[in-house]
Order: C-alpha cells, then structure tokens, then sequence
C-alpha cells in the first residue's frame, strides 16, 4: 500500500509540475506529504467486538475529554478500528469420525510392565542400596552424636578428667604461684597442694602456704565470677551471676580447716596470741564482692602486699624453729603425690554420701 502511494505522488509531482504552472515550493509539499503518508505507521486492526467495546468506551467518556481513558479509547479507535477484521466461522463438522475396527476373538495379551529408563541423572536403585544408604545415614548420625558427646565432655571435664570449676581453680592457683615467685622477697619457702592429715583424722588438701621468719601464711584461692555475699559468720557465701545464684562454703571456715592441720604438723598452739599462722583466702578478679570482708579476703594480686603488711610488724618465728618447719614442711611435700590420690578417692566418697542424703 505505501509502495502505490509513492508511485501515486510521483506521478502527481510529474504531472503538476508538467501541465500546471504551480510554484516549485507548493509542489515540494505535497511531495513531502505523499511521502510522509507513505511512511506512516500500520497498526494492527481489532476484530468487530474489541472495536464496539472500544467505541462504547469513546461513547461513554465524551463528555469528559479530558480523562485518560476518553483519550486512550480514542486513540486506540482510530489506530485499530478503521478496518474492523469480520469473524470467522468454524467448521466443525469437517473431521469424519474414525471408522472402528471389528472385534477380534484374539485373547488380549496383558500389557507389558514398563521400566524407568536408566539415564545417568534417574538410575534404578536397588533395594539393597536402599537399605545400605539408611545404614549409612544411622552410622552419621550415631558418629555426630558420640563426637557432641565428646565435645561436651571435654568441655566441662576438661582434658584430664576434672571438672570446669576444679580447671579454673588451677588456673587462679597458678596465676598466684607466679605472683609469689615473683613479688615474694628471699628468704620465703612457698609451697603448692600441700596434702596434711587434719585433726579430725581426714585429708585436706592447701592450695598455698608461704613460710617467713614473720609469719606462717595458709592460702585458700578461689576463682569464681559474679557478685559475691557472704560474711566471717555465715556456713554458706552466695555468688550472683547474671541471673544465677548458688551457694559455696564459706572459704574463711574451709581455710580454718587448713590453719588447723598447719598448726597440729608444726606443734604450734593455734589459740596463742599472736598466732603465727595467718589465714587468706584470695579471690581472682572475676569475683565483686558486695558485702563488707575482712581484710584477711582479698584478691589474688593483693595477696604479696598483705604478706608484706603483716611481715612488718615484726619477727615471730626463731631461725630453730624456722628450720624445724621447713623440714617437716619438705618431708609432707615429698608424700603430696600419694596423698593427693588418697584426697581424690575420699571427696569421691564425700559426694556420694551427701548425694546419698
């Protein structure tokens, strides 16, 4: 169609400007007129129904030129309307109806079982391999467990068989032991674990014990974390962590235990006054103490200076009987090996007699 519309304006131009005495410039337009016609778009035209729904829309909305819908109806009305395509009938009648083959008096063979294809994404499992890969996925399962099992266990049990607490209890003794080693002046015997048989007739185990001319110093450490109340009086202090709370025995009447044993393997009256044993109990910095404590309780990096602190107020044990302690005190050092195995089995008996109760 716009093939014939330019040969149409071709031949008007020729036969204007041939027969005709236009002016050149009015020709010129209406070559480019022919040309911009012809070079207009084709839009594809509706069928007979669209084209009513479309001119109903016009219909409707002409009273209201301004609205979107108006000028959109409109539009599409003169673009896909002009030419209306009718619509064609079907036939359906035109397909014969298969003729039927007679029946036959042949036994119907039973269809044949179709197999999967094999393919390399949808092979045919066996059931064997079934019971195989459940086999396999207990096992993984049973494997992650034992190895939760192991994890927690070494988590709480630690490497060796102890407790959490009991680890962190080695730790803060062992933070003291270097600050002794190296706040200590010379001339104090420190000894670690001591073992001593205590005057009930049990075993009791010291976690520190400095031996001076000014003073014998029994050192209990403990390392919890959390706020902690207690007073000298109580038989159980409280530690508060988080939103947690338990009770531990009252480390000053623990630690009496131990100045007890101390001062029965030395000979020495543990009622004299001035006593030359000296009880501390030290706590690492984890703990806050929030109720008021004596200042024989303190934390584990104040423990030199309160020994530095009582050592000035003078000698109390003469250079014989300094000697004669450190001796009994080296020999009981010799057995701690042996008896610390004999302490273990008796707290082992301890726990079950009081969970027993």
């Amino acid at each position: 169609m716009a093939l014939n519309l330019v040969f149409y304006c071709h031949y008007f131009f020729q036969h204007f400007s041939t027969q005709s005495g236009k002016p050149i410039s009015f020709l010129l337009l209406m070559v480019w007129s022919c040309q911009v016609q012809a070079q207009a778009p084709t839009y594809q035209q509706y069928s007979e129904s669209a084209c009513l729904l479309i001119a109903d829309q016009v219909e409707r909305f002409k009273q209201q030129p301004q609205l979107p819908s108006y000028q959109d109806a409109l539009k599409n009305y003169h673009r896909h309307c002009q030419q209306p395509i009718a619509p064609q009938p079907k036939s359906y009648f035109e397909q014969s109806t298969p003729e039927v083959p007679p029946a036959t008096t042949k036994t119907p063979t039973p269809p044949a079982v179709m197999e999967p294809p094999v393919t390399p994404g949808n092979q045919a499992v066996l059931p064997i391999e079934v019971a195989t890969d459940g086999l396999l996925t207990q096992l993984l399962w049973l494997l992650l467990i034992l190895f939760a099992i192991l994890a927690f266990r070494l988590l709480f049990k630690g490497a060796w068989g102890l407790s959490r607490n009991e680890m962190l209890g080695l730790e803060a003794e062992r933070r003291l032991a270097k600050l002794l080693a190296r706040q200590l002046p010379e001339g104090y015997s420190h000894y670690r674990n001591l073992v001593l048989t205590s005057t009930m007739g049990d075993l009791t185990e010291i976690d520190h014990l400095v031996l001076s001319p000014f003073g014998i110093f029994v050192i209990e450490v403990k390392n919890y974390q959390g706020w902690i109340f207690g007073n000298q009086h109580q038989e159980n202090w409280l530690v508060h962590r988080y939103r947690r709370k338990y009770q531990f025995q009252n480390p000053i009447r623990q630690n009496h235990k131990h100045t007890e044993a101390v001062a029965s393997l030395l000979d020495i009256d543990s009622k004299a006054e001035p006593s030359p044993i000296y009880s501390v109990i030290a706590f690492s910095q984890r703990a806050q103490f929030k109720t008021p404590m004596p200042d024989h309780v303190l934390h584990l990096e104040e423990v030199h200076r309160h020994i530095r602190k009582i050592s000035a107020l003078g000698r109390k044990i003469s250079d014989e009987d300094l000697l004669r302690h450190t001796a009994r005190l080296n020999l009981e050092a010799t057995k701690a090996p042996t008896l610390r195995k004999e302490h273990k089995i008796q707290q082992q008996g301890q726990q079950v007699l009081r969970e027993i109760n």
